[in-house]
């Protein structure tokens, strides 16, 4: 479980910085291709990885309900969710928008409950409410400047 938390902080820290590093990239280019490159890039960057650890076999046919069921995840995901993330970066900032995106733990809890048949613990629900409160913190600040 360590490690777990260890590369969730990674992925966190990862995640953080290049949410920065986006929105220097959108001063000069529209969401749409910054989406496409980062895309590209990601997908590069995970087939060099895969073929490095487990061999060229890892690419090996999988069963056509796998490859649906992970473009389904991967267009909902990764490509609409970084576009209109994206998208959001552009208008808001990422002092406004990145906080928001902090509601991605309640909605895979709430996904979790109903479609996976699992029950949070009483430190998640705490854990969520925390997020909650966070976000509502920063979307009441009325200093804040909206472009």
């Amino acid at each position: 479980m360590g490690l777990g938390i260890l590369l969730a902080i990674a992925a966190a820290l990862g995640w953080g910085a290049g949410d920065v590093f986006v929105r220097r990239a959108m001063l000069g280019a529209r969401p749409e291709t910054v989406t496409i490159v980062a895309a590209g890039m990601v997908l590069l960057a995970v087939a060099v990885f895969v073929a490095g650890s487990s061999g060229v076999g890892a690419f090996a046919a999988p069963s056509a309900a796998f490859v649906g069921l992970t473009a389904v995840m991967g267009l909902l995901t990764w490509l609409g969710g970084n576009l209109l993330y994206f998208h959001a970066m552009a208008r808001a900032g990422v002092v406004v928008v990145a906080p928001i995106l902090g509601l991605t733990p309640l909605f895979a809890i709430a996904l979790a409950v109903t479609l996976g048949g699992e029950r949070p613990s009483v430190t998640t629900l705490a854990g969520t409410l925390a997020i909650v409160t966070g976000v509502l913190i920063v979307l009441t600040d009325r200093k804040r400047v909206l472009r």
